[in-house]
């Protein structure tokens, strides 16, 4: 059976026009064939041995063009198939006149099909030499006596003629039509192609379902970058709206790598009048690192501004305090004059005076500019140092658990800065897992070829959403007696390192601190 998307082109086919031939053939032989068992003037014994010898060489002509195909190459052999065809029906039609219009139209049905298979000479050849034939055999049969039969006859060349004008102009409006068919396929193939290469290479994630959530079209962004399918992204959504937000963005942790990432999800609707269905298209795209990025320069543009203020409060509150605890240790040293009550408030101004020095003296570090580090250090020895530190710490409880997987790695950096900045954040873990029944503090040094990460992870009661956005903030604390500058200071001097620091935490599950170096060889 011939496909569907042949279309017109089934007549500008070899195998098509053979059977079409062969078909006609059967079905007047199936025609003829009722006549002889239906009219009894066919019963003649001449007419039978004529007509079954007539269709045998047709049938046998025609079962060597279906299996002998080598030899149709030429247009010569060709001609000369379609004429042997003729010569026989028009033998069949002298030796029976009487059924001279059927032939003709048999005759008319190959001529048609020729047209598809001859050049327009051969084709009027072959027309012309059917005509004459068909003429010569009209003309003994009535004898040129009749007006009847000359109309017949000038109605049979006519025929011959319409034949070869309409199938010649249809074979060229069917190849003009298979030659635009093939641009427009051609067309439609490269844009197709230019489309599936675009959705491919585009960078994010393309997903089209149907209003039955079923995936329609998905490039492989989602799977290769993103790593998730769409069942789980219309959880999160689904889950997200529930919740009343309505930002594009979509944070979610992901399994595979145990980081938090932030997806931008953008969602439209259409209607599909192809399918009668109401489309929706998802524009999904990876922002982690745009959005960190993007809190860096935050949370630089904060610290720029409120180091310069420090700076210039602190040296303008020092100068002041040194003259009120100059006086107050002056006031103190007349020990018959002053009341032991009054000695005693003395006291707590001075020592409030020197934490007020101590607070400006942070202040003064924290605005200094720090300079970009241009010594080697060996990162795992200064990692193990601190943990040896820890291990003794006040607030280090006795059943706390250390894991430790640390490896050696080098860094560009200053020791004692680096020191500073990861002890705060030790501390920070060691007091969030005061309340836990088997703490767990978890360090590890690793290098993923571009960067060396250092984790530092705790079971511990975890940091609200709302203080991971502040947590880096001057002065703010979560502590009674706290300053708010010890992950500040931190955050600026992991910023002099060009280090990038990433926190995950839920509130109950503990916290990670992972901050990525950059390696050096």
């Amino acid at each position: 059976m011939m496909s569907q998307s042949q279309g017109l082109n089934f007549l500008l086919d070899v195998n098509s026009r053979k059977s079409i031939r062969t078909l006609i053939l059967f079905a007047y032989f199936a025609i003829f064939q009722t006549l002889i068992l239906v009219q009894k003037p066919f019963l003649q014994l001449e007419f039978i041995f004529i007509f079954y010898s007539t269709f045998i060489f047709l049938f046998v002509h025609h079962f060597i063009l279906h299996f002998y195909t080598m030899i149709e190459k030429s247009d010569l052999y060709r001609f000369c198939s379609y004429l042997f065809d003729f010569t026989i029906m028009i033998y069949f039609m002298k030796s029976f006149p009487q059924l001279s219009s059927f032939l003709l139209v048999l005759q008319l049905f190959m001529l048609f099909v020729a047209s598809f298979e001859l050049s327009f000479v051969s084709l009027c050849g072959l027309g012309f030499l059917a005509s004459v034939g068909t003429s010569i055999i009209n003309l003994s049969a009535s004898q040129g006596s009749s007006v009847q039969s000359l109309l017949s006859l000038t109605l049979f060349n006519l025929s011959y003629l319409s034949v070869i004008v309409i199938a010649g102009q249809l074979r060229s409006d069917i190849s003009n039509l298979q030659v635009d068919l093939s641009q427009t396929r051609k067309k439609w193939k490269s844009q197709a192609e230019f489309s599936k290469t675009l959705v491919e290479k585009m960078p994010l994630g393309l997903l089209v379902t149907q209003s039955n959530d079923s995936v329609v079209l998905q490039n492989s962004y989602l799977s290769d970058s993103v790593k998730l399918q769409f069942p789980r992204i219309k959880a999160m959504l689904d889950e997200q709206s529930a919740m009343g937000v309505q930002s594009p963005d979509l944070s979610y942790l992901d399994l595979i790598s145990n980081e938090r990432k932030i997806l931008q999800v953008d969602r439209s609707k259409y209607y599909d009048e192809d399918i009668a269905d109401e489309l929706s298209v998802f524009l999904i795209k990876d922002v982690t690192d745009l959005r960190q990025l993007e809190n860096e320069l935050k949370q630089k543009d904060k610290l720029a501004t409120i180091g310069q203020l420090a700076a210039g409060i602190a040296h303008e509150i020092r100068n002041p305090l040194a003259g009120i605890s100059g006086s107050i240790q002056l006031l103190s040293q007349d020990d018959e004059k002053t009341d032991p009550d009054q000695k005693k408030l003395m006291k707590i101004v001075l020592k409030e005076i020197d934490r007020l020095n101590n607070l400006i003296t942070e202040f003064l570090d924290y605005a200094k500019p720090e300079k970009k580090p241009d010594q080697t250090i060996n990162l795992n020895e200064l990692v193990n140092e601190i943990a040896h530190i820890l291990k003794a710490h006040p607030e280090a409880r006795a059943n706390l658990k250390w894991n430790l997987d640390i490896s050696v790695q080098k860094i560009k950096g200053f020791p004692e800065k680096l020191k500073q900045a990861i002890l705060n954040i030790t501390i920070n873990s060691l007091q969030a897992i005061k309340e836990v029944a088997d703490p767990v503090i978890a360090i590890s040094l690793t290098n993923d070829g571009k960067n060396v990460i250092l984790s530092i992870k705790d079971n511990g009661s975890g940091i609200s959403a709302e203080t991971q956005k502040r947590m880096f903030d001057p002065f703010h604390t979560t502590k009674p007696k706290g300053t708010g500058l010890g992950l500040a200071i931190t955050h600026k001097i992991l910023d002099a390192h060009a280090a990038v620091i990433l926190v995950s935490s839920e509130v109950g599950h503990g916290t990670e601190f992972k901050i990525k170096f950059p390696a050096i060889g």
